[in-house]
């Protein structure tokens, strides 16, 4: 008479646990892999936020022209920046993203209207409200428009 010293091992459930354990170990590395984070050209984000901001604050046709304009300069920036932030310190990334946001924010004011940045800025706070930052600090520039 032969004694299975691991008769959980020989038994046909484990094994039917073990191939569906490791197709499922499998699929979840393949499918991270595949991931593509970024998606969308700079053309298409410049799109949508033009459209965005054209539906919430009735944009010219001139207006519409110029935050395509100024959202795809903003958007091509961004990915140009990516590559050679890899490289910085984190202090220097974020003076250089405040500094870009700070530029952006001026041009944006020489397109709109009085009423439309205010607007702007309300419809910015009702979208964010009290959310807290990183670490629980609530971030101070909020109502500030990127």
């Amino acid at each position: 008479m032969k004694l299975n010293k691991f008769p959980v091992i020989m038994s046909g459930w484990f094994k039917l646990f073990i191939i569906v354990f490791i197709t499922l170990v499998y699929s979840g590395i393949s499918y991270s892999q595949s991931y593509d984070k970024s998606g969308k050209t700079p053309e298409e984000k410049a799109t949508k936020m033009a459209d965005r901001m054209k539906q919430n604050l009735s944009l010219s046709d001139d207006q519409y022209k110029q935050i395509y304009n100024l959202a795809l300069e903003k958007a091509k920036t961004h990915a140009s920046n990516k590559e050679k932030n890899r490289t910085l310190d984190k202090e220097t990334r974020k003076s250089m993203r405040m500094q870009n946001n700070a530029e952006y924010r001026k041009q944006l004011e020489g397109i709109l209207n009085q009423d439309q940045i205010t607007k702007m800025k309300s419809l910015k706070n009702k979208h964010h409200g009290n959310k807290t930052g990183h670490k629980g600090k609530k971030n101070k520039n909020r109502d500030q428009v990127n």
